[in-house]
């Protein structure tokens, strides 16, 4: 299903409800917002309820930005299981929401497709803190079904930078009181700055852990591992080959936003205060 403003004629809201047996659906995108668009994805709301919903969202402007974040974002903040979204939209985001990620309950993979973040320390995601801490808060916030969360990331590094990033990641773990469990996918780039990492495994005898960095078959990704010292070892075998090949366009239950421009807005009257939508 796609939203987009392809004719001039307003087109009428289908006023059927949906089915009670629809469990689930393969794909919404949004290229246009306007009244007509929100009312007709409030009608699916028990729809999204159900599901866990992978959302995409691509914007750089931010007028459209908080009409997003009143208009759209609260009919899904709480089912949202996987999120993809560019390091410069999250910057734009926790502006408005600083603790954006916690937020969301139910969310278990993020895919920072664009951009140069990891995790800093300590770990904080409030009005003050940088998006690196924020990103650790939500990283180390045990899920309530302990089912490890995903974080896919890009890093432009050298040896220092990355000493600088991964030294407190190993600290932060080391002083730990509780367990978490989390898989870290994480592209290099340069490629070739891959084969000079210098992998580890580390263990936390108080919460029975252990942080492991480990190459892939892949020219410029590694994967940081927290999980129990002693576990499923299959289970974690498939969480890790998940988490390597988990692409949005693979699951079900997708919405992009795809909203750049203000010509994209329809002319009728939409909130911009984040946070107050009567769904």
């Amino acid at each position: 299903m796609e939203i987009v403003n392809a004719c001039a004629k307003p087109m009428p809201i289908p006023q059927i409800q949906m089915p009670r047996k629809v469990s689930g659906f393969e794909r919404i995108i949004i290229y246009f917002i306007d009244q007509n668009a929100i009312t007709f994805l409030r009608r699916f709301h028990q729809l999204f309820v159900a599901c866990q919903i992978n959302l995409s969202i691509h914007t750089n402007n931010e007028r459209i930005l908080e009409l997003i974040l009143h208009n759209i974002w609260p009919m899904l903040e709480k089912n949202i299981h996987g999120l993809r979204l560019s390091t410069t939209f999250f910057h734009r985001l926790r502006k408005f929401v600083p603790s954006i990620l916690n937020d969301c309950p139910s969310l278990r993979v993020v895919f920072f497709n664009f951009g140069n973040l990891f995790t800093e320390f300590p770990a904080d995601d409030n009005a003050m803190a940088s998006d690196g801490q924020a990103v650790a808060k939500w990283l180390f916030t045990p899920r309530p079904d302990n089912m490890p969360k995903v974080l896919l990331c890009s890093l432009y590094t050298d040896g220092v930078n990355w000493s600088s990033n991964i030294e407190p990641f190993k600290t932060a773990f080391a002083n730990a009181s509780s367990p978490v469990t989390f898989i870290v996918v994480i592209w290099f780039f340069p490629p070739s700055f891959t084969d000079t990492v210098l992998l580890f495994d580390q263990t936390n005898e108080l919460t029975r852990e252990q942080l492991t960095l480990k190459k892939m078959n892949d020219i410029r990704r590694v994967m940081l591992i927290r999980c129990p010292i002693v576990r499923d070892k299959s289970k974690w075998a498939k969480w890790e080959e998940e988490a390597f090949g988990w692409q949005i366009d693979d699951q079900w239950n997708k919405i992009g936003i795809h909203i750049y421009n203000d010509d994209e807005i329809g002319d009728g009257h939409l909130d911009a205060t984040p946070g107050t939508s009567d769904h």
